[in-house]
């Protein structure tokens, strides 16, 4: 497996153009402030609002597929406004939407609003975000510079839900405001420093059938189903652990987890992009079948090996798919981005809906642990399948690729 050393990586962001850099160093800072308050919301809602945990789970699933499926709409909407114009407006209405949660926080309508705007800000965002950085370098270094931006991301979420976790529930109105500011300096910084960029769209070459085009391609379908087979591990597996080990074996899954994803990802990157695609959904797919199956025998060794084997599926099936998304649409990367997401959105909500029902049946026959069992022949049955239709697509097409750059030190596109 021929990977990428540190040395080379800090090299490379080093001479990405500032604006890159400045995306990148957003990618962190934006999730920080978000995973502020994200994770708790249930609680604040429930406990605070005094909203059933009914509702407050109709809600919360409700805004989490809003932000994921609405990315399709929202990068078609970049296509039309600029990539620059969409990722202000979108800060602006996520920064609306966290100010509200100030009001919010003692009227269950406003809480509501403010949930949506938030939700409704990030599919905005999001795809023309990740367009933007795609947009400015060669396919080549495409694979590192997703990777590193998927490990800020990842950072950023895990310190943010680390700072707050004792301040949101005792001092809720500062840390929404403080996530107010934070959204507010994000917008007005990517409104002041990022030039304009358009979408690199072909409005008008494809309407509807671009977007059905996007959506109904092999990267689509196996986004939908990794996303499926991964959010039982994401959805479940805290319930699990915590029924017959201590809060601290969780934890030390979920650390885990982030550092494999956060620090191997990026060092694995340029393997992950040369690869071919139905090679790296034999190698991710399985990786994640494999660790849910582990998850069911419930030993702490187990749960370890278990956390490992899905952390590799994830660092490979996700970052490689986005790669193949990008080449399904080529010149259109709003359009191609915003599939992947809404894909991941679908499978996400199918697979909290499914898994929801299958452990409450592995519970009440008394063996928990078959919920993994079950989790696990879903899996093998999805490689299955994804293997066969990404079979067709191991060679690349004719006028799928850009011209790559005369030397591999080069990171710009331009």
């Amino acid at each position: 497996m021929s990977g990428i050393r540190r040395s080379e990586l800090w090299a490379g962001l080093a001479a990405l153009p500032a604006n890159l850099r400045f995306l990148l160093a957003t990618s962190f800072f934006m999730p920080l402030a978000s995973f502020m308050v994200l994770p708790y919301l249930a609680i604040l809602l429930h406990d605070r609002l005094g909203m059933a945990m009914g509702t407050v789970g109709l809600l919360l699933g409700a805004t989490s597929f809003l932000s994921f499926s609405g990315c399709l709409a929202g990068g078609l909407i970049a296509e039309r406004i600029g990539l620059k114009t969409a990722m202000v407006v979108g800060l602006a209405i996520r920064t609306c939407g966290f100010g509200l949660f100030m009001a919010g926080l003692s009227t269950a309508r406003l809480a509501v609003v403010a949930v949506i705007l938030a939700a409704c800000g990030d599919a905005l965002y999001s795809p023309a975000n990740k367009a933007y950085l795609v947009g400015e370098v060669s396919d080549e270094h495409r694979p590192v510079l997703l990777s590193v931006n998927n490990s800020a991301l990842n950072t950023g979420m895990a310190l943010g839900t680390m700072i707050a976790g004792v301040l949101v529930v005792r001092l809720p109105f500062l840390v929404f405001a403080v996530v107010t500011v934070l959204f507010a300096i994000m917008t007005v910084l990517h409104a002041t420093l990022l030039p304009g960029l358009t979408a690199g769209s072909r409005a008008g070459d494809g309407g509807r059938g671009e977007w059905a085009k996007a959506f109904l391609t092999p990267p689509a379908l196996v986004a939908l189903v990794s996303a499926y087979v991964y959010w039982y591990f994401q959805n479940y597996l805290g319930v699990f652990i915590t029924a017959g080990h201590s809060a601290i074996v969780y934890s030390l899954a979920l650390v885990i987890n982030s550092v494999l994803v956060i620090v191997g990802q990026p060092l694995a990157a340029r393997w992950i992009g040369r690869v071919s695609y139905q090679r790296a959904v034999v190698v991710g797919l399985p990786a994640l079948t494999v660790g849910l199956l582990a998850f069911s025998q419930n030993g702490l060794v187990a749960i370890l090996v278990g956390t490992v084997l899905v952390s590799v599926g994830e660092a490979v099936i996700f970052l490689k798919n986005d790669l193949e998304a990008l080449k399904a649409v080529p010149g259109r990367p709003t359009l191609a981005v915003g599939s992947q997401r809404m894909a991941v959105g679908f499978g996400s909500f199918a697979s909290g809906i499914a898994g929801g029902q299958l452990f409450a049946h592995a519970q009440s026959d008394g063996a928990a642990g078959n919920f993994w069992l079950y989790a696990a022949l879903q899996g093998l049955i999805a490689t299955a399948v994804v293997a066969l239709v990404t079979r067709a697509r191991t060679a690349p097409r004719p006028g799928d690729l850009k011209t790559l750059p005369a030397s591999p030190s080069e990171w710009s596109g331009s």
